[in-house]
């Protein structure tokens, strides 16, 4: 019995749905998380951050695996897989308010993350046969901070009901969406390999695979040049992102203090602050995506060292901040600027990764950028608890100047095997010529005479 045609699905209105979806339940159950962690589960802050180093440890483990399944299996089965158990996550967290009940579902959580990362954007740009797909995933980055956005306002009026609420509800909800992923989600363009003796043959054929890529990357630039350099970019802001995630927000509460306006409480506070930094992370994408469709996808490396520029000199200035209203403006900065990395560099991946292994190398990236935070987090948070938050806010901000180093190395390596590949499309018909006049050479006004 057919349930739906999924032929008439749009791929690529989907795959914006899912987005904005996602961004909408995500926030929802997660912007009021914090209290409940330390008000229904009572967590000290080492155990705070426990959590979110088991999450990136598991999904950093995970990342190479999920990756190559959905090269090999179905792109569109991790997707749906990833959705339905990410979901489980949630709700369980928000069932039991242990300590070591949250530790599994940061496994749990990081289990459904990792089957869906990497196979969503393989999977729209197969089904879509987008030639930019940048385009694409900066649209859909946009809609998705009009989710988040929504998703915050609606976390902090279902958790007046109970902390849990938010957890439970969003994830109840997404559970939802995950079955209608299984009924609805096309999957026309996705050509399954051959089938190996094993799994574990087929596992090291496309490890063998990617690290093929990346050493011609690397050493000839022929298979995707760059890549290795983007990748170093990626680990250093994985080195920012985890520790700044974990202290911004213990800063405005700590440091610099929250303005008493309407008697609003911290946790209103974080939703308006979320909805905000949704609004300008909004339009910077906008504002992205029509510079990327102009300039084409040439123009991403440049565009991700304006961005990485904008965030160091912004994470730095909050860091240096004595007033709420010069900290909140420089986290809007922040949001807005580091929300483009994603799509930019998804966009500049798929269009270069063959497509038999664009999963799997997302799903490196992601890996990268996991061990980043796995390192970074635990060390810029030690300057935090030895001398300061805000020692530590600027710490971090150091560490994105090796990932425009990493971005400079990109571009010369890029414009490097762009000139060889010019130089060696033009040699033969240069030499031509030459090698032939010797043997071949007709009498003085041979060809006039033809004509």
């Amino acid at each position: 019995m057919v349930f739906a045609d999924r032929s008439r699905v749009n791929p690529y209105r989907l795959y914006l749905g899912m987005q904005v979806g996602m961004s909408f339940l995500v926030t929802m159950g997660f912007t009021t998380s914090v209290v409940y962690y330390v008000d229904e589960a009572g967590l000290n802050p080492f155990q705070l951050v426990m959590l979110g180093t088991v999450l990136e440890a598991v999904y950093f483990l995970l990342q190479l695996p999920t990756g190559v399944l959905a090269d090999l299996v179905s792109r569109r089965a991790c997707v749906v897989a990833g959705v339905l158990v990410y979901s489980g996550g949630m709700v369980l967290q928000g069932m039991i308010p242990t300590f070591v009940n949250l530790l599994i579902a940061q496994g749990v959580l990081a289990l459904g993350a990792a089957l869906m990362s990497g196979a969503q954007e393989s999977w729209v740009a197969d089904e879509t046969r987008e030639a930019e797909m940048a385009r694409v995933y900066l649209r859909a980055s946009q809609l998705g901070s009009a989710g988040t956005i929504a998703g915050s306002l609606l976390s902090g009026l279902v958790a007046m009901m109970a902390l849990s609420t938010p957890l439970v509800v969003a994830g109840a909800l997404m559970a939802a969406g995950g079955v209608a992923l299984a009924l609805f989600m096309p999957e026309n363009n996705f050509h399954r390999p051959e089938r190996a003796s094993g799994f574990g043959t087929v596992l090291r054929q496309a490890g063998s695979e990617l690290g093929g890529q990346m050493r011609d990357s690397y050493r000839i630039g022929r298979a995707v040049p760059g890549l290795v350099f983007l990748l170093g970019m990626t680990f250093c802001f994985g080195l920012w992102s985890e520790s700044f995630d974990r202290l911004f927000g213990a800063f405005l509460l700590e440091d610099i203090t929250f303005p008493d306006v309407l008697g609003l409480e911290p946790a209103m506070w974080f939703s308006i602050l979320t909805c905000a930094t949704g609004l300008a992370s909004m339009i910077a994408a906008g504002w992205t995506a029509r510079r990327a469709e102009r300039l084409g996808s040439g123009a991403i490396i440049g565009m991700l060292v304006l961005s990485t520029l904008v965030t160091a000199a912004g994470a730095l200035a909050m860091g240096l901040s004595r007033t709420f209203a010069l900290a909140v403006a420089f986290l809007m900065v922040v949001s807005a600027a580091r929300q483009l990395y994603g799509p930019l560099v998804d966009g500049w991946l798929v269009t270069r990764v063959d497509p038999k292994a664009r999963a799997t190398a997302l799903s490196a990236r992601d890996m990268f950028d996991s061990g980043g935070q796995i390192i970074g987090g635990p060390l810029v948070g030690a300057i935090g608890s030895v001398i300061s938050i805000r020692a530590a806010l600027t710490a971090g901000a150091a560490l994105l100047v090796p990932a425009v180093l990493f971005l400079a190395g990109a571009d010369r390596r890029i414009k490097s095997a762009l000139a060889d590949t010019a130089r060696a499309e033009t040699a033969p018909a240069d030499a031509a010529p030459a090698d032939a006049a010797p043997a071949d050479a007709a009498p003085a006004g041979a060809d006039k005479e033809a004509w």
